[in-house]
């Protein structure tokens, strides 16, 4: 084999390779950051994801999934609430947090905050997860 065709053959598989990672940066960033990095599935998903985690798993009978179903709905159910109280109270907890800093920025800082507060508002909303209503939304009593 002469040199040339040495060189071409390294330079082959050094390509193959270098595709190789590239393709698996490319799904390994993918997953990371739509499975794990942005949290849970989106609400409306838990109750058929738990069924199907449950029915995988334990491998349930078809009977054993009907008597289940209502058990997960109503567990799923319960889970919404508490995340919807939470995200309330966090978000209970930011708007504080703004109003005790915002004194201390200058109009531009201001205007920066409001910016990154807008554009994590709609990451939450392109990912799925919707904000609980603002007091102003929330109707009266």
């Amino acid at each position: 084999m002469n040199s040339a065709l040495k060189w071409k053959l390294a330079f082959a598989s050094l390509l193959v390779f270098l595709a190789g990672a590239a393709t698996g940066a490319f799904f390994g960033f993918h997953h990371l950051t739509h499975h794990l990095i942005l949290g849970p599935p989106h609400s409306g998903d838990v109750p058929d994801r738990m069924r199907e985690h449950l029915r995988r798993t334990l491998g349930l009978t078809a009977e054993q999934e009907k008597k289940i179903a209502p058990i997960v709905d109503a567990t799923s159910a319960k889970l919404e609430t508490i995340r919807v109280e939470t995200a309330e109270r966090v978000r209970n907890v930011m708007e504080e947090s703004k109003r005790e800093v915002a004194p201390l920025l200058t109009p531009e800082q201001l205007k920066k905050l409001d910016k990154v507060e807008s554009e994590h508002r709609e990451l939450m909303l392109h990912h799925g997860f919707l904000p609980p209503p603002s007091p102003k939304e929330k109707p009266l009593p």
